[in-house]
């Protein structure tokens, strides 16, 4: 049995067209050879929320983070996620949208840096600084957060970062009097919230992937001439991670599905508190259920639980999002 289908949640609510998106993402991701230009051109992936005026295929939220739990899965390092964000980020009418639609550019947001706008006579510039930008290397257009807008800007120097997930860079993008345009206004808060439900959706796809690794694992490995899966011990353990990961696809998928509503910033930020620490607790235990192999680099339990870890920290640390949802309750 696949991990995932004997209790779907809101995955039971998918649509046919729903199911073989993702059907065909995951086959896309485990064939060999595939490569940006295929994923935005053949397959169109970074175009799926796009309006079709501005060259997408006029989706939801829903479908891309169906694609995205594909992502996770796969362990994908293409900036597929920090352009999702950008678009989603973006009022429906922006310019931008066509060029990362198709793929022609990438884009990522810079949120949480000091940085500050100033007025002159060609537009705004910006100066300051932002840590940990997703993919900041790769791209080319930067939604920058300022005083709770967003700014958009092609110019900014970029320091790649050493950091504990390998698959996928980190960088800090140094903005020096950097030119910029007001993309969104106070449309900063709304990119967070979208970046916090696409990291949910893709940690759930890493946790899916993991837990799977490791049931499969237990269903073969022996030990006194049984197979591991059929010790109580090692079952309670694998059904409280299971509980842990549809608890997360619920809370995941409820957000995208909330996506454009009032509700929408306070399910984002739940859902990527949920979804983040399963993943990391299903990492961190699936390499101690998997034994010895687990903790060799040649198994990629190691990089699922990288990948976990990151995301468990980018956007919001758990403390950070626990003081965010008591301030939406007060």
């Amino acid at each position: 049995m696949e991990i995932g289908t004997a209790f779907t949640g809101f995955a039971g609510e998918f649509t046919p067209e729903q199911a073989a998106l993702r059907e065909s993402v995951r086959d896309f991701f485990a064939s060999p050879g595939y490569s940006w230009e295929r994923l935005t051109g053949e397959l169109g992936l970074t175009a799926l929320a796009v309006a079709e005026q501005h060259g997408g295929f006029g989706a939801t939220a829903v479908e891309a983070g169906i694609v995205l739990e594909e992502a996770g899965a796969a362990l994908l390092c293409a900036p597929l996620l920090s352009t999702t964000a950008a678009i989603l980020a973006l009022e429906p009418s922006c310019d931008l949208l066509e060029s990362l639609a198709g793929g022609a550019s990438i884009g990522t947001l810079a949120l949480g840096g000091a940085v500050e706008a100033r007025p002159t006579a060609q537009g705004p510039v910006l100066d300051g600084r932002v840590h940990n930008v997703l993919d900041g290397a790769a791209a080319d257009v930067f939604l920058v957060e300022c005083d709770g807008d967003l700014y958009a800007t092609d110019a900014a120097v970029v320091q790649p970062v050493p950091t504990l997930d390998t698959t996928r860079g980190q960088a800090t993008v140094i903005l020096t009097a950097t030119p910029a345009r007001l993309a969104v206004p106070a449309g900063a808060a709304h990119a967070r919230a979208v970046l916090q439900a696409l990291l949910a959706a893709e940690s759930v796809g890493v946790a899916r992937a993991a837990l799977q690794s490791t049931v499969d694992h237990l269903r073969t490995r022996r030990q006194f001439g049984v197979p591991l899966a059929t010790f109580q011990a090692l079952r309670h353990r694998v059904a409280d991670l299971y509980v842990a990961l549809e608890q997360a696809t619920s809370t995941a998928r409820y957000a995208l599905r909330v996506h454009g509503t009032e509700e929408f910033a306070v399910a984002a930020t739940l859902a990527k508190l949920a979804a983040t620490e399963a993943a990391w607790t299903v990492t961190r235990e699936s390499i101690q259920l998997l034994g010895g192999i687990g903790f060799t680099w040649e198994h990629s339990a190691h990089r699922y639980l990288k990948r976990a870890t990151a995301n468990h920290l980018l956007a919001g640390d758990p403390a950070a999002l626990r003081r965010a949802l008591l301030a939406y309750a007060l």
